[in-house]
């Protein structure tokens, strides 16, 4: 059952991990062009850092229909929202952002969600 848990985690982390990459790999880049936003995609998809994210959200993924096996999507489905808690500190060593008390105090709200919600597991 440890194993289970510890896969939630992981697909949590790529996904985290992955919106970090596609952070990164977004700055800088050009605006759309007017006309020519196919090829603006398509260059951006493939860009280094965005299609690391891309792929590290696409693992993520394998890791949740792995987990849609084994517990009940109201259970597992909810411990996604750790994954904010994850991206607002990374986005605070990698990006400087600011967190203020609102934020931690919305973080702490839903590390209280997913507590109780994790509570209920079969």
């Amino acid at each position: 059952m440890l194993f289970r848990y510890a896969l939630i985690g992981i697909a949590v982390l790529l996904g985290a991990f992955g919106q970090v990459c596609m952070k990164v790999g977004m700055g800088g880049r050009p605006p759309i062009p007017a006309g020519g936003a196919a090829g603006w995609y398509l260059r951006t998809v493939f860009s280094p850092y965005v299609f690391t994210g891309l792929m590290l959200y696409f693992i993520s993924s394998l890791f949740w229909l792995t987990l849609l096996r084994w517990f009940e999507l109201s259970f597992v489905y909810p411990l996604i929202a750790t994954g904010y808690i994850v991206v607002m500190v990374l986005s605070y060593f990698f990006f400087h952002d600011q967190i203020t008390w609102v934020r931690v105090v919305g973080v702490l709200l839903i590390c209280a969600g997913v507590a109780f919600i994790a509570q209920t597991a079969k």
